[in-house]
């Protein structure tokens, strides 16, 4: 039995390396990227302006609506103990006695970092309210395959992402527009709260040249994405791996049944 084997060679663009230094946040969403060494705090301020006479001055934080970190002013913030690893209570934000720990220091970032924050400060006289929105993006362990193989008269491309923060996204393109079939599955998201997806083109392919198509994992809003790209030609057809297994596993099973024989 002989079989005819094609390899394709995947590259793939890693976009790490994105220094995550203290982000202020003042009414928009900002993308904080995870990263494996220590990251600096980021920062998140509360914008206001009080009567320096307010005998009373409390800063209430929340993410998505559940207090994380308190400050009256004259005395040191107390730390909510369920988040006392994910603020730094100790950051002072401004020399002004009516802000000097009114800042939230976001520290030790996860993907449950992501949510809708909320500041609230509040005097005998008034109540501010300010909204901001974090989203974690975390690619640090992720895997980024497209494979080229032909299903019956088909030639298909898969894209499949895994291990990625947060809901990815994924569009493959053709130089050619040789495109004719697009399956996107729906991501499947994990226990650890990462995502897995895949997606699918058929294409039409009737030519010697030299192919090109790209697979980009895009995150919504976030300006960053991750790609891979694959080329073919008429010579250097696709493999369905899954077949190629099942192949080999039938052509040593055969070799076997001789020697017993």
């Amino acid at each position: 039995m002989q079989f005819l084997l094609a390899f394709v060679i995947v590259t793939s663009t890693i976009l790490k390396g994105i220094l995550c230094l203290p982000v202020k946040i003042d009414g928009e969403t900002k993308f904080l990227v995870l990263e494996n060494d220590d990251m600096e705090p980021t920062i998140l301020e509360c914008d206001y302006n009080v009567n320096d006479s307010a005998s009373f001055l409390t800063v209430k934080w929340f993410r998505n609506e559940k207090t994380i970190y308190q400050w009256i002013r004259g005395s040191h913030p107390a730390p909510i103990p369920e988040f006392k690893n994910d603020v730094d209570s100790s950051y002072e934000s401004s020399t002004d006695p009516n802000k000097q720990y009114s800042a939230l220091a976001l520290i030790n970032p996860s993907i449950s970092s992501t949510g809708d924050y909320k500041c609230v400060v509040q005097t005998r006289s008034e109540t501010i309210t300010k909204h901001q929105t974090v989203q974690v993006i975390d690619v640090r362990n992720y895997t980024l395959n497209m494979y080229r193989y032909k299903i019956q008269n088909e030639t298909q491309l898969e894209c499949t992402v895994t291990n990625v923060f947060p809901r990815p996204t994924i569009i493959i393109t053709s130089e050619d527009d040789d495109i004719v079939k697009v399956v996107a599955n729906d991501p499947q998201q994990n226990e650890d709260g990462y995502f897995n997806a895949t997606t699918i083109a058929a294409i039409y392919d009737d030519d010697d040249d030299m192919d090109a198509h790209k697979c980009v994992v895009t995150f919504d809003g976030y300006s960053q994405n991750l790609t891979t790209i694959i080329t073919s030609g008429s010579c250097i057809a696709g493999t369905d791996f899954r077949i190629l297994t099942l192949s080999f596993l039938v052509y040593f099973l055969f070799d076997y049944l001789k020697i017993l024989v």
